[in-house]
């Protein structure tokens, strides 16, 4: 089973593009958007349209991340996970919504997480949907193998971190967070990729594969965006120095 992975996205279309393409070249049994499509990026109306391509053409899944709840959340008119965000990101996702209107929520379908062959695909984490809590210490990661374990899962593939890391406990419960597609913030080696997980009986191989990524065009696109405050182009434009 070749599983292709996509995560974080993050309205960058040029990126999610290349990833798409990369992912189709190598080939694939199933490809998982493992959430996070909007926010930060300035191309929201691009990528719901990749990603209805993707699950029209490759029978792509989409696992909903925080930042998908988010806008599910607001066609709802429910707006309690948006109240308690920072102002620059409530900026940019009430930016976002202005582009996206209702075009997502109601022409993509997404799911919570995907299981296959002793392997876990969720966004954040595999502490249960709405729990998005970073895997971003030792103890964290060893916490999400003994629940993967105790869930019955041999493996975990999650996002969200934005940094590449992985994990194996004692008794070989693997966990690996994938790098972002669309803003990595990995300190001193920023790429943006998409991930090839492979499953056999014996094993699973992880394969990161890197994509072109314009960090320049990428400012400036932010920089050109009408309507948001310059403490809020500043703040996305850190992502891509």
């Amino acid at each position: 089973m070749r599983i292709a992975v996509i995560s974080d996205v993050h309205s960058v279309a040029d990126t999610f593009r290349s990833a798409l393409e990369d992912a189709r070249c190598v080939g694939f049994d199933q490809m998982v958007i493992l959430g996070d499509l909007f926010t930060y990026g300035v191309d929201p109306v691009e990528c719901a349209d990749l990603a209805i391509e993707a699950v029209e053409r490759d029978d792509a899944l989409l696992i909903a991340g925080n930042h998908d709840k988010l806008y599910l959340d607001l066609e709802s008119s429910c707006s309690a996970y948006y109240d308690r965000l920072p102002e620059w990101i409530m900026e940019s996702a009430q930016w976002t919504w202005s582009q996206l209107g209702e075009k997502w929520p109601r022409r993509l379908e997404t799911i919570q997480e995907w299981a296959w062959d002793g392997l876990l695909l969720a966004h954040a984490n595999p502490f249960g949907f709405g729990n998005w809590t970073y895997l971003s210490s030792p103890e964290l990661l060893a916490e999400a193998a003994r629940v993967l374990r105790e869930r019955g899962f041999r493996a975990g593939i999650f996002g969200h971190l934005h940094r590449e890391a992985t994990y194996r406990d004692d008794l070989g419960t693997l966990v690996h967070i994938v790098d972002s597609t669309g803003q990595p913030r990995r300190k001193g080696f920023r790429r943006t990729s998409w991930t090839l997980v492979e499953i056999s009986e014996a094993e699973i191989d992880i394969q990161t594969r890197s994509i072109p990524f314009d960090r320049e065009r990428l400012r400036e696109q932010i920089r050109m965006v009408p309507n948001l405050s310059h403490e809020t182009k500043t703040k996305l434009c850190g992502f891509y120095l």
